[in-house]
């Protein structure tokens, strides 16, 4: 009785934690996707999207191949999480996770200027990513510091914090609360952001503190770039230019399914550290600026 209550509960949940006793099929894949849309998606569903939801279940229950599936979950996801939700096959994991991109910089009149593209990968390919730039903005003292987020479409915000971490202060860089209004803190301490991205732990950074810090913002700039831009705000010495952000300042959680599919589901909204509320709302820079570079170069320098 014991062994078949273990393979019972292995079954039904194990796939919770990407653990399956045996291979589930197209179906049984997307229906436990499906639940965990259902059960974790920040939106409440009023009774009209419950019938909505109910008939999206039963199609999937009558569906063999995943192709015939996925346009089904994407209509789940769109009920319970919105614009910020998205589901991806595996070959666009696999596309996406080939493409890294590492962040650039350059230096001029001793101010650093440095790139921070968006970032899905390995590990291994989140350490490269911080440790490019990481030594770059320790290697010496600068006049200022530019942190270019515009383009920057999100993706893992571990990697991006450590990278920039020695002018990210350590604490809390804000709340995220879920659909029950519960509210999880999300911290830094050193180069590692706590309950949200991949920790990346660069040992003893080196924190950089009285230069000013201009950050970059265009309307490509959304998610874990956006959350990016969140979490330097608690720097006193910076200043944001640009333009508005994309508005997907939201929490994503990624379901995993077993042939490799990416389901990520908008689970939570954002809460400053001053009380605000953000969900999916755009991030309005200090100066709005069709010459961001420029202007925040000049502010650097008359800081000085």
């Amino acid at each position: 009785m014991i062994i078949s209550g273990g393979i019972y509960v292995g079954y039904q949940y194990g796939p919770n934690f990407n653990f399956y006793l045996v291979p589930p099929t197209p179906k049984r894949d997307a229906m436990l996707a499906f639940n965990k849309i259902s059960s974790t998606g920040i939106y409440i569903a009023n009774q009209a999207q419950k019938n909505r939801l109910k008939k999206i279940r039963n199609d999937i229950s009558n569906q063999h191949t995943y192709k015939e599936i996925y346009p089904l979950l994407k209509q789940a996801l769109a009920i319970k999480s919105g614009k910020h939700a998205s589901l991806m096959t595996p070959s666009e994991v696999k596309k996406e996770s080939s493409q890294f991109k590492a962040p650039t910089s350059s230096v001029k009149d001793n101010i650093l200027y440095v790139h921070l593209p968006e970032f899905s990968g390995s590990s291994s390919q989140g350490e490269k990513y911080a440790n490019t730039i990481y030594y770059k903005m320790t290697s010496k003292i600068y006049k200022g510091i530019i942190i270019d987020l515009s383009n920057n479409l999100g993706g893992d915000i571990g990697p991006m914090l450590a990278g920039i971490s020695p002018v990210i202060p350590n604490g809390k860089l804000f709340e995220i609360v879920n659909a029950a209004n519960n509210p999880t803190s999300v911290t830094f301490r050193g180069s590692v952001t706590n309950n949200m991205g991949t920790k990346i732990d660069l040992g003893n950074v080196k924190k950089v503190t009285g230069i000013p810090v201009a950050v970059i913002l265009n309307r490509w700039t959304a998610s874990s770039g956006e959350l990016t831009a969140l979490a330097l705000e608690n720097n006193p010495s910076v200043k944001t230019f640009g333009g508005e952000s994309a508005g997907y300042t939201s929490i994503n959680d990624t379901y995993i399914m077993y042939n490799g599919a990416q389901v990520n589901i908008t689970t939570s909204k954002i809460k400053k550290n001053n009380g605000q509320i953000l969900f999916n709302n755009k991030i309005k820079p200090d100066v709005q600026t069709n010459n961001p570079i420029v202007q925040a170069n000049n502010w650097i320098l008359n800081q000085n």
